[in-house]
């Protein structure tokens, strides 16, 4: 993993990658909860034997952001390939006169440390807020907020990673999550507007 040991400065995560997954011809392709639940399953499966770390996802109607990490970029791109094959062939199956063509686009995040990631996943947690799905980023499913706050456990998020840098114990660790979910909008905001994928969000409301 890559987290660093007590002591040491910063632990630099070389590969990091923001991901997109979206189709940009037709409707919302995750516009129910089966599509998004069938996507999530297909990317576990895909990230599993790679050895990748995704520390955030976050699924909208239109398209599914994913934040990780891995010791080569091969890896990421095998994993994130399978998942849209996979995806694609059931969502034709389910929708048989479909024409969608799905694409990946990758962002490689030079420089960026632990706190980095954490403050960059944190804004991914809001964008549905953001897109006025919700009013508040812990009211909508289709985050990995609620593997950090421990509501739900899919396998793609090891929220211990950094509950333990954030607190001692659990329940400090759940505190603080919860706090910079409350507070950290506007820094994380700032942080995501550095990254081209945040600018082309799709503005397509629920």
């Amino acid at each position: 993993m890559y987290i660093q040991e007590k002591g040491a400065n910063r632990n630099i995560c070389q590969q990091v990658c923001c991901i997109t997954f979206g189709e940009t011809s037709s409707g919302p392709v995750f516009g129910n909860e089966i599509e998004k639940k069938r996507f999530l399953d297909m990317l576990l499966n895909a990230i599993q034997d790679l050895k990748i770390n995704v520390y955030a996802y976050c699924v909208l109607d239109y398209e599914a952001y994913i934040l990780a990490t891995a010791d080569g970029r091969k890896k990421i791109r095998l994993a994130m390939q399978k998942t849209k094959q996979q995806f694609q062939e059931h969502y034709r199956k389910r929708f048989p006169e479909s024409k969608e063509k799905f694409q990946i686009e990758y962002e490689w995040l030079k420089g960026y440390d632990m706190k980095q990631i954490m403050q960059l996943g944190i804004a991914f947690h809001f964008l549905p807020a953001r897109y006025n799905y919700v009013q508040m980023p812990e009211d909508y499913w289709w985050t990995s907020l609620k593997e950090y706050e421990l509501r739900y456990h899919s396998g793609i998020i090891r929220p211990e990673i950094f509950l333990t840098k954030l607190a001692g114990s659990q329940k400090q660790a759940l505190r603080k999550i919860k706090a910079l979910h409350r507070q950290a909008q506007p820094e994380g905001e700032r942080l995501y507007r550095d990254v081209s994928i945040y600018k082309n969000v799709s503005e397509k409301k629920k």
